[in-house]
């Protein structure tokens, strides 16, 4: 028989969740290191007007809306893995850059790894294959890594375009080694799956739990989709936080679950997780 006052189920939801997903590939997702996070939930509705009153004298329901945000304080490949739905790659990839190097001895500047061949960009001057290259035109040797030995790339310049000690811009292509990747194609489709948020509630004070966590509030969604993908904005000196965001979608589900939420309350002396039941589990 319930209670009218469920006094023990007081406490404080005081701190962001841990954030499980399993996307519907079954891959799953995991973060603890979450810095905010907005779980709504809104009905949405036609008002019905008649008679001479100004108020609607009914609401016809149209839809309701549930929508999480997510920002994690960490950094990390898997939340753009999981949100585009797509995989992390290891392997050497490759990347453009533009440093500043010192034109040495010969007049050319030695970039302390191999290149790729024709990739090599100089503001006002261009790529010649001649063995001594003339005024405006610069030379480019590429020595690849062999055996312990490191790659190199010699950049050779016209004596009259530089002298040693300048320091030359030059943009190339070089190697990322060991590599994590994603590759987010453009006919990819945002992630599906489900969503665990993992809330701890702390004591209110009036009971006598000695932990500080007396609880946990989860939720669970059947089915989300990713409807805002993880973005990352930065400023000078601070930390960047993406986040994402998920949608609930209806699950098509016999019981007609659209999400629930569920308060555990821990053991009061150990502050543990009651693990045993005799009771029968309800796994859906």
């Amino acid at each position: 028989m319930g209670k009218i006052w469920v006094e023990e189920y007081k406490g404080f939801l005081y701190d962001v969740p841990v954030v499980d997903f399993i996307r519907c590939d079954g891959t799953p997702y995991h973060y603890e290191n979450v810095s905010t996070s907005d779980a709504n939930f809104s009905s949405e509705s036609t008002p019905i007007n008649g008679g001479w009153g100004k108020l609607p004298i009914g609401f016809i329901e149209t839809g309701s809306t549930q929508e999480i945000t997510l920002t994690s304080a960490e950094f990390g490949l898997d939340m753009f893995e999981m949100a585009n739905a797509t995989k992390i790659t290891k392997g050497d990839y490759s990347t453009f850059e533009i440093n500043l190097f010192t034109i040495e001895a010969g007049v050319k500047a030695v970039l302390p790894f191999e290149v790729q061949a024709g990739s090599v960009k100089i503001r006002g001057m261009e790529e010649t294959t001649e063995a001594s290259p003339t005024t405006g035109k610069f030379k480019v040797t590429v020595t690849a890594a062999t055996g312990e030995a490191d790659g190199k790339t010699e950049v050779v310049f016209a004596a009259d375009d530089a002298a040693v000690g300048d320091d030359v811009r030059i943009g190339y292509k070089r190697r990322v080694v060991n590599g994590d990747r994603v590759v987010v194609k453009t006919e990819s489709t945002t992630a599906k799956g489900e969503l665990y948020l993992h809330y701890p509630i702390s004591s209110s004070g009036e009971d006598c739990t000695e932990k500080s966590i007396k609880g946990y509030l989860h939720i669970y969604f059947p089915k989300v989709r990713a409807t805002a993908l993880p973005s990352l904005s930065t400023s000078y000196k601070s930390n960047a936080t993406p986040s994402v965001t998920f949608s609930g979608m209806d699950p098509k589900r016999a019981d007609k679950k659209g999400y629930e939420l569920i308060y555990e309350e821990l053991d009061a002396k150990t502050g543990d997780i009651v693990a045993k039941s005799a009771a029968t589990v309800d796994w859906t």
